[in-house]
C-alpha cells in the first residue's frame, strides 16, 4: 500500500514513485523510518543544501561539497555536487557511498562522481553517478508531516547501494555500512530539530537565506504543499 503524503489535491497528477533499486540485484538496499521532530520542509532543505557537510566532520573528516549547477521546474528543484577530500583517511563506509577521493586541493580535484539532490514533490531523491555515468547509489525519501502543525514529521527512506566486482564485500560491509549512515542522519536530525526549537522561540523564521537553490525549493514547498503556521510567516 502506498499513501500520498502531499498536498491531496496534488495526488492524482503525481506519479507513484520508483522504489529505488529495491528490485535490482546489482543493489542492496536498506530501509529507514525515524521520526524527526521538525517540519518536513527542514528535512527537504538540509539533504538539498550539501555545504553543511562539514557538520558531519567527525564522520567523514575533512570532505568539501562542489556545487555544480542547478536545475527547476513546475514541480520539483535539483541541485548537483561533487565531492573533494581536503585531508584526512577516508572510512570505509563513505567510499562504498562515495566512491574513492584523492587527498589533495579541492580545487585540483577531478570530478569523479556527481552527487545530485532532488525535489519532486513530495518526494526527495539523492543518486550518485561515477565518472563512467553509472549509478552506484540511489536514496528516496518521503517525508510525511505529522498533526495539525506539521512540526514532527516521519520519514520512510530507501537506499540502495551498488555492489562492487566482488559482490560479497557489500554484504560483509553492510553492518558498517548501517552505523555510518545512521550516524550521519542523527547528526543532521540534531541540526533540524534545533533549527525548528530556534523557529519556536523566535516566533518564525527569520534566517535570511541567500543559496539560490535553497530559495527555490522553499518556494517549491511553499506553493506546492499545504499552508501552516510556517509557510503562512
Amino acid at each position: 500500500m502506498f499513501v500520498f503524503p502531499g498536498n491531496p489535491e496534488l495526488a492524482a497528477r503525481t506519479p507513484v514513485p520508483q522504489p529505488c533499486q529495491v528490485d535490482n540485484s546489482e543493489f542492496r538496499t536498506r530501509r529507514f523510518d525515524p521520526r524527526v521532530e521538525c517540519h518536513y520542509s527542514f528535512m527537504h532543505e538540509n539533504l538539498m543544501d550539501m555545504n553543511h557537510q562539514f557538520l558531519h566532520r567527525r564522520q567523514m573528516g575533512q570532505i568539501t561539497a562542489r556545487f555544480m549547477g542547478q536545475g527547476k521546474g513546475e514541480d520539483f528543484v535539483e541541485a548537483r555536487y561533487s565531492f573533494a577530500r581536503k585531508g584526512g583517511d577516508q572510512p570505509l563506509a563513505e567510499r562504498l557511498l562515495f566512491g574513492k577521493h584523492k587527498d589533495i586541493d579541492v580545487s585540483q580535484q577531478p570530478v569523479d562522481e556527481i552527487v545530485t539532490v532532488r525535489t519532486s514533490y513530495p518526494y526527495q531523491t539523492l543518486q550518485i553517478h561515477d565518472k563512467d555515468g553509472d549509478l552506484v547509489m540511489d536514496l528516496w525519501v518521503a517525508y510525511v508531516p505529522q498533526g495539525q502543525d506539521q512540526l514532527t514529521t516521519q520519514t520512510f527512506g530507501l537506499l540502495s547501494v551498488k555492489r562492487p566486482k566482488w559482490k560479497f564485500l557489500l554484504d560483509l560491509a553492510w553492518p558498517v555500512l548501517g552505523v555510518f549512515t545512521d550516524r550521519i542522519f542523527h547528526e543532521d536530525k540534531e541540526v533540524v530539530e534545533m533549527e525548528q526549537q530556534a523557529w519556536r522561540e523566535l516566533g518564525g523564521d527569520h534566517n535570511v537565506e541567500v543559496f539560490p537553490v535553497v530559495r527555490n525549493l522553499r518556494d517549491l514547498l511553499i506553493c506546492s504543499g499545504v499552508p501552516t503556521v510556517r509557510t503562512s510567516l
